[in-house]
């Protein structure tokens, strides 16, 4: 996507854009972001909102992939989606939340598709627990009605989940909340076996 083209066709500057999808002051979002990360936030709401389409985020490690991430959440939240995070590991959670926080987003509560455990916790930087799944009755009939309540924000899972056929319930699960939602793929080149990083959006 030629970033120029985005510009003229959002009539507007990239930065004003993203503050507004994202409902920040400029000062916000100039603490939550870098230039990079405005650029590459601005392109995912682009493709989402002109083209229908997802982005691909091959960053080197060192730009803030995760930022970009935390913000198309907040971006999903505040369009009243509950977006879709899959990770390859559940310590990656944590990462996310960390992001979110940086972002000014910890409030935002995830519904874990993972068992309750303490690796499935997330935690704050001073290592105590804010966000642990739910006990397995109450989650289990989450993911048995395929609706998850809007006393959560958003869904979090590694790819693990979902590549059990003979417990297909969460596949149905994730088919049923993905549908119209945002899907952010963590570690995305892992779950493929590819060796290149990135993150698709």
């Amino acid at each position: 996507i030629d970033i120029r083209k985005i510009k003229k066709s959002i009539g507007q500057p990239l930065f004003d854009y993203v503050a507004g999808k994202l409902d920040y002051s400029n000062d916000e979002l100039v603490k939550a972001l870098s230039c990079e990360q405005i650029d590459a936030v601005s392109l995912a709401i682009y493709n989402i909102e002109k083209r229908h389409q997802g982005i691909i985020v091959g960053d080197q490690t060192g730009i803030g992939k995760g930022r970009t991430a935390a913000a198309l959440i907040r971006y999903g939240v505040k369009q009243g989606l509950q977006p879709v995070f899959l990770s390859e590991k559940p310590n990656l959670f944590t990462d996310l939340y960390r992001d979110l926080s940086d972002i000014g987003s910890s409030a935002l509560v995830p519904f874990i598709v993972n068992a309750k455990e303490s690796k499935t916790n997330i935690m704050d930087k001073s290592g105590e627990v804010v966000y642990s799944a739910p006990e397995k009755p109450t989650q289990d009939r989450i993911i048995n009605n395929q609706n998850v309540p809007g006393s959560y924000n958003f869904v979090c899972a590694t790819y693990s989940q979902f590549n059990q056929p003979k417990k297909p319930a969460k596949q149905q699960f994730l088919s049923a909340v993905s549908g119209g939602n945002i899907i952010i793929m963590d570690e995305a080149h892992n779950a493929s076996g590819s060796s290149n990083t990135g993150e698709f959006m």
